[in-house]
């Protein structure tokens, strides 16, 4: 498909979005930000799996994504090691304040301040992240753990140390 088609289709896509959100009053986020500049790394905090983080977010913020869902990470992480994407690399999250807009942020189920991620998580990060630097012409001073710009022990002090190491 040339670029051009696939540039049309997304124009398209994102004015079908917009006049839900004028027309319907929908609490709708869009993929109309620049490529991401950030990545921002999380856990749950907790043993919520996606369905269970999607359902919260829904709860507590209502914003649906421009892929149907409600959580706030562009992508979530199993134990399984499966990777679900929630949001568009490009459309505003809702996972660290002041830097929803330039990020892509990541988020590993599971709480790594009492135990350690599985090594399925590990794997399916690190392809990840490997991933959105090459696609975005990142580098590893782009990753970053939530911390670094929140009061907060997220993603964990096991996260930290890995995101230090990358």
């Amino acid at each position: 498909m040339s670029e051009f088609i696939k540039k049309l289709k997304l124009q398209l896509l994102i004015l079908q979005l917009q006049l839900r959100v004028l027309l319907l009053k929908q609490k709708l986020t869009l993929p109309n930000l620049d490529i991401p500049k950030k990545i921002i790394i999380h856990h749950g905090g907790g043993w919520l799996d996606f369905e269970g983080v999607n359902e919260w977010h829904k709860q507590k913020w209502g914003f649906r994504s421009s892929l149907g869902f409600y959580a706030g990470y562009t992508y979530f992480i199993e134990k399984s090691g499966k990777v679900y994407q929630a949001r568009a690399d490009n459309e505003e999250g809702a996972h660290a304040k002041g830097q929803n807009k330039q990020s892509i942020g990541i988020c590993l189920e599971g709480n790594g301040e009492e135990q350690d991620f599985t090594f399925q998580q590990y794997v399916s990060l690190k392809d990840l992240i490997n991933r959105k630097i090459s696609e975005y012409n990142l580098t590893k001073h782009n990753l970053y753990g939530h911390n670094n710009f929140a009061n907060t022990l997220c993603p964990s002090w096991r996260l930290t140390k890995w995101i230090n190491d990358y």
